[in-house]
């Protein structure tokens, strides 16, 4: 007889599977809208070992959300380290890692959430401080890289014709920041 059991998958892939599901349904609905057994039906799983993995659907979103940082920082981290470069990095993680920006967006939506708002503000408060760190950028100018980030996230996250990142609003932005961007 033949084993016709499917083959289980070890438990690190199992969970990269989830937060990978995870992060498609935060992304689309966030952390109030969205329904475990959503990801549970995207990861082909249970609900209940969702919960039983994760604990919470908020303990999810945090993971899920941290996931989304630790991408922005990988990008910067292969990128010179001046603020247009560091622009065009998230430029281009937008560009190829949609979920990224709104899974952030959603994060600030949450915010209301207290163990959200704390992860939200120290991540942000760390990416602050590591572009500072990079770039040796004042605080002013991190402070309107930022800002310029969040314009982009938006206009990205809303497909607006002539403001998302494969446009030249993308070297507008990054012209706020570094006037040595030159403006298309």
């Amino acid at each position: 007889m033949g084993d016709a059991s499917p083959a289980r998958l070890p438990a690190a892939a199992r969970r990269a599977g989830i937060i990978e599901a995870a992060d498609a349904e935060f992304a689309a609905n966030g952390l109030a809208g969205t329904r475990l057994e959503a990801i549970a039906g995207r990861a082909g799983i249970s609900h209940p070992r969702i919960v039983q993995m994760f604990g919470s659907k908020r303990k999810l979103f945090l993971e899920v959300l941290h996931a989304a940082y630790d991408r922005i920082e990988a990008a910067f981290a292969g990128a010179e380290p001046t603020l247009s470069a560091l622009g065009v990095a998230y430029v281009r993680l937008l560009q190829s890692d949609p979920t990224v920006g709104l899974v952030v967006l959603q994060g600030y939506a949450a915010s209301a959430d207290e163990p959200v708002r704390e992860a939200v503000r120290r991540r942000h408060l760390a990416l602050m401080a590591t572009i500072a760190r990079l770039t040796g950028a004042d605080a002013l100018r991190v402070r309107t890289f930022f800002a310029t980030g969040l314009v982009q996230t938006v206009s990205t996250a809303l497909e607006l014709p002539e403001q998302r990142a494969d446009t030249a609003w993308s070297a507008w932005l990054l012209g706020l920041v570094d006037p040595d961007v030159p403006a298309r």
